[in-house]
């Protein structure tokens, strides 16, 4: 029996509008204290990744108070910058825009019309043709008109004023000089600032924005989320809510898509499965993870965002870490470290940084570590070597909080893996230690392995915890990042452990 239930989520991927809009009171009041309250509106960008709301919000905040807006005599208008290619075209259809929404309202005086009309001839040079916007603009501000221009996809603009200075001063000046200002909100992935530096034309334009950054829903959205849910009748419980966030986080287009499964599964079966529905979306989510990764690669981050999460810290500042946050890349956890939005996310991210060559020596010293430790281990202990560990070691870097050992964490965190990535997981339970944890089981099994890496206990442990200190991600509140001269002397150690390994793999 299907259900005759309306899905609240049938439109996602699109701008959300009216009641579909949910939250994001913060950043409402940000738009309405910058733009839409101040007799005098300033400029804000603002900023965030793909697919995280940014055009929604602007929707919600300005287009739909239009008429209120107008009443005020401020006219909103949107443009989605990515439809233009050429700089001149772009700037007379500020004008075009303009003039269509002040016919519509009636607001079209002769001076209007015939500064439009001059500042439309193609004849004129860019020099003189920009000063005939500007006399346009001036001449709606002396009508008491105040225009706000919604610029859209305004990472286009690295692109479209690629090497041309004169594109971004020329936005500059049109809403700096009072005689004729104009008001704009940008919606773009990167800053400003970022934006000219990828054009290759430098200007001051970023200094007269003030940046707003959109991240994941917060812990009020992420229930009001929740709410629309169980407004078609689904019951949803607190292991529901523990799935969606797994695969999710509060990451708003990612709920979405599930909860759009999620309704139409409840419409069909009149159940709810998460696990089930995310199966029908996964390679969607993988999609828009690859999407993220491209992106972070083309801006030169992915590594930052590996070295955070996974370690080693080679180059990251705070500054780094800073920006992640603001963006939502990254969230504090309860250990006080750093994780993904989301525990999916954070998973396939693992995978990439297996793949991803941070920094080739600890690369190679931990590949070589696992195989050395998996064969020796097989050869004592037989092809249950894992279990038979455990039982010989039961309390090995036991974590206190959770009371799970080193082999009882390395089998969820493969189990997880596996369910979640099937052929893609590692069957290698070593693969999901740290170094710390290698070296904890050398040094309990260090009869069989004093032969390999000779010297005492002592001796290694010292370099274990100098190797592991650099291989470790960023933890809570640290301003400072490796060293240089503690980075070196750990490639060091990595170098001599090599060398005692490809020895021993040699005979």
């Amino acid at each position: 029996m299907n259900l005759e239930i309306e899905n609240p989520f049938a439109d996602y991927g699109n701008i959300v509008t009216g009641n579909r809009f949910i939250g994001r009171k913060d950043s409402l009041r940000v738009i309405a204290n910058r733009v839409t309250r101040p007799q005098e509106p300033g400029n804000l960008a603002i900023i965030g990744d793909p697919r995280i709301g940014k055009s929604s919000l602007t929707y919600k905040a300005v287009i739909e108070s239009k008429p209120v807006l107008i009443s005020k005599r401020l006219l909103p208008i949107w443009i989605n910058l990515a439809t233009y290619d050429q700089p001149p075209i772009f700037f007379k259809s500020l004008i075009t825009r303009c003039i269509d929404e002040l016919e519509d309202l009636n607001w079209v005086t002769e001076t209007i019309q015939c500064a439009a009309n001059h500042a439309l001839q193609d004849e004129a040079s860019w020099s003189e043709g920009y000063s005939r916007i500007q006399r346009f603009f001036e001449k709606i501000r002396q009508s008491n008109i105040r225009v706000l221009f919604i610029l859209d996809e305004f990472d286009h603009a690295r692109f479209l004023f690629k090497g041309d200075i004169s594109g971004f001063q020329g936005l500059r000046e049109l809403s700096y000089r009072p005689e004729w200002r104009v008001t704009f909100i940008t919606t773009s992935r990167r800053t400003i600032r970022e934006i000219e530096l990828q054009s290759q034309a430098i200007s001051t334009l970023d200094g007269i924005f003030h940046k707003h950054y959109l991240a994941m829903f917060d812990d009020e959205d992420f229930q009001a989320f929740a709410n629309r849910l169980s407004s078609v009748g689904l019951c949803i419980t607190v292991e529901i809510i523990d799935e969606i966030e797994f695969y999710c986080g509060k990451h708003p287009y990612l709920l979405e898509m599930l909860g759009y499964e999620i309704v139409e599964m409840f419409r069909e079966q009149q159940q709810v499965n998460v696990n089930l529905a995310f199966q029908k979306i996964e390679r969607s989510f993988v999609n828009h993870y690859d999407s993220i990764v491209y992106l972070l690669q083309e801006d030169g981050n992915l590594g930052k965002l590996l070295q955070i999460l996974f370690g080693p810290v080679i180059d990251v500042k705070q500054t780094d870490v800073d920006e992640f946050l603001r963006y939502g890349f990254i969230r504090l956890s309860k250990q006080s470290t750093y994780t993904a939005f989301s525990e999916h996310f954070h998973s396939f991210l693992s995978l990439i940084e297996r793949e991803t060559d941070l920094w080739s020596v600890w690369r190679d010293t931990e590949k070589n570590l696992r195989i050395l430790l998996t064969s020796t281990l097989q050869n004592k202990y037989g092809s249950d070597w894992f279990g038979k560990l455990e039982k010989s070691h039961p309390n090995l870097c036991m974590d206190k909080q959770s009371g799970k050992n080193l082999f009882q964490k390395c089998r969820e965190s493969q189990e997880r893996e596996i369910k979640t990535w099937r052929d893609r997981a590692s069957q290698n339970p070593l693969d999901f230690t740290y170094p710390q944890d290698l070296f904890a089981i050398v040094l309990k099994e260090w009869q069989i392995f004093q032969p390999i890496f000779g010297k005492d206990k002592a001796y290694w442990d010292q370099r274990s915890q100098v190797v592991s200190k650099v291989r470790n991600p960023l933890a809570h509140n640290r301003d400072d990042v490796i060293s240089d001269y503690e980075r070196q002397i750990a490639e060091g150690y990595c170098k001599e452990i090599l060398q005692r390994i490809n020895k021993y793999l040699e005979l």
